[in-house]
């Protein structure tokens, strides 16, 4: 029950003289505050006193994180980038379903979370373990916006260790020119861009020759080709497009590329795949 004059009245189990277990009933002050926010409390406590005691309500229909996936799915990811979807539904299927798929929304709090980022951190990366949140975050959020009562966790509640002295892996730059010198066209010329550039794979293969720029000596950065459709797309963020500088050397490379570049229905610089139109 809820007292009026601000305190909570629950019974929690507690050890009896001869080791049986009895119920003991508590009170605990709420402080100052409304009716209202008064019973949110009362209801919070209740729960995790349920939840201690092995005495759990029923999920409420629509209330499970499986339902909420399905709704993501069919709201929100039609909405984003085939690249975007496609990690996150890897994501979904390997590491948050197992975990979670059977849970309630409102059982996935600081601790359910704490302790999943934890033990994925044993076998995956903190980037990894980085989207996979930022996954499960997404389904939480339009939950609650349609109407599903979620706890309210951040990644400023999560501890979430990144470990140190492990250097990344990268290529130096005599390794490069080796790769450059050895590969045959058209990839010589693709990674020749993608080393003076820091363009994105997606990127490099969606420049056309209007991109290309060899007065001004820059390359424009304005779209992106999906790497398992080929469709052509937005990038993926406002951040993605640019105007880049063409150095010396990358326009040397360019030039003696378009020396034997065959013309292709929409211009591309790099040819197309059998069986690919993009």
């Amino acid at each position: 029950m809820l007292g009026f004059d601000g305190y909570s009245m629950f019974y929690v189990d507690a050890d009896a003289p001869d080791g049986s277990t009895v119920p003991k009933q508590m009170k605990r002050c709420l402080g100052e505050m409304s009716e209202r926010a008064a019973l949110r409390e009362h209801a919070r406590i209740m729960e995790a006193v349920n939840q201690q005691r092995g005495s759990i309500a029923p999920i409420p229909k629509g209330q499970t994180f499986a339902e909420a996936v399905e709704k993501w799915r069919v709201a929100i990811a039609p909405n984003l980038s085939p690249a975007t979807v496609r990690p996150r539904q890897s994501f979904l299927r390997t590491h948050i379903m197992p975990r979670f798929g059977k849970c309630g929304l409102a059982e996935i709090g600081v601790h359910e979370l704490q302790t999943f980022s934890t033990d994925l951190r044993k076998t995956v990366s903190y980037n990894i373990v980085f989207q996979v949140l930022a996954t499960l975050f997404g389904v939480l959020k339009y939950a609650e916006k349609c109407g599903a009562k979620v706890q309210k966790v951040s990644y400023e509640d999560l501890e979430m260790s990144k470990k140190t002295g492990e250097p990344a892996p990268f290529f130096t730059r005599a390794q490069v020119n080796d790769i450059i010198a050895a590969a045959r066209e058209p990839f010589k010329t693709l990674f020749a861009i993608a080393w003076f550039t820091g363009m994105r794979a997606g990127e490099i293969l969606a420049l056309t020759l209007e991109d290309l720029n060899f007065d001004a000596r820059t390359i424009r950065v304005n779209k992106d080709a999906d790497d398992n459709t080929r469709e052509i797309r937005e990038p993926k963020t406002a951040c993605s497009t640019a105007l880049l500088p063409m150095p010396n050397g990358l326009e040397n490379i360019l030039r003696n590329y378009l020396v034997n570049w065959k013309p292709n229905p929409k211009d591309f610089c790099s040819q197309p795949r059998m069986g690919h139109d993009w």
